[in-house]
């Protein structure tokens, strides 16, 4: 019995530390005991229109709550957002947070956030720029896969590593520059990036992972700095336009397919 009560007692008390409640047409998952608040996905229906995310709002209890992440998959699938304003309380963006926002074009992320996570932007397919502050230090697996639209970004040298397809099947994109604090790039990380001519990869990297730069169509030429060890599997393959490519004596694996086979390798 007096187990029983125990647990009945605890469940209680987790219940009334967390409590959902729509305020200003946005959902909340409101902690009252840290007073704050998680936006979360809408259940009758999906987001719309031009987003303002506030810093703080008033529950229902007359207390203030501070909004300090997104969840996961909170904007999955709202199509028909035109454009998001999200506060400087904001540390974290849950997982998929803004998967397939076709209608987001650019949005711009606060100093206060640290990572993207797992498909933060995947199948963002009309998103053409974004600003990254200089706070995140990870691009995460599928982070901008599919955002076909994109043209340009900017990675700021306090990203250390680009996950896997990170930028896979960002067709637009035409050229990237890689800080030198990044130290790896994830498989298919590039691939499908058939607009990419060019690109630096900085002596700080050491490993290309399986199919980094596969069907990258336009890549015409590619410096492969002393630093890399290792070529993944399929790293280059169906680069159609690359015709030579310089492997430096520090690669002392290769993977299967590594290259088109029509390209020559120095």
């Amino acid at each position: 019995m007096l187990v029983v009560m125990l647990i009945m007692t605890a469940s209680s008390a987790m219940a009334q530390e967390a409590k959902f409640e729509v305020i200003g047409g946005l959902r909340y998952l409101l902690d009252t005991g840290a007073k704050t608040a998680t936006l979360m996905p809408k259940t009758d229906s999906k987001y719309s229109g031009d987003i303002v995310v506030p810093e703080k709002v008033n529950g229902s209890d007359g207390m203030e709550y501070v909004v300090t992440s997104l969840s996961e998959k909170c904007f999955s699938d709202c199509s028909s957002i035109k454009s998001i304003t999200i506060p400087s309380s904001v540390t974290s963006l849950g997982n998929f947070c803004f998967y397939g926002c076709y209608g987001l074009t650019s949005i711009s992320i606060p100093s206060s956030v640290t990572s993207l996570s797992d498909g933060c932007f995947y199948y963002c397919s009309g998103l053409t720029s974004i600003t990254i502050p200089s706070s995140v230090t990870s691009l995460s697996d599928d982070c901008f896969c599919g955002c076909k639209s994109l043209t340009s970004i900017t990675i700021p040298s306090s990203v250390s590593s680009l996950g896997n397809f990170c930028f896979s099947g960002c067709s637009d994109l035409t050229s990237i520059t890689i800080p030198s604090s990044v130290t790896s790039l994830g498989d298919g990380c590039f691939s499908d990036c058939s607009g990419l001519t060019s690109i630096t990869i900085p002596n700080t990297v050491t490993s290309l992972g399986e199919n980094c730069f596969s069907h990258c169509y336009g890549l015409t030429s590619i410096t492969i700095p002393s630093s890399v060890t290792l070529l993944g599997d399929g790293c280059f393959g169906n680069c159609v336009a690359l015709t030579s490519i310089t492997i430096p004596s520090s690669v002392t694996s290769l993977g299967e397919n590594c290259f088109n086979p029509l390209a020559e390798l120095i």
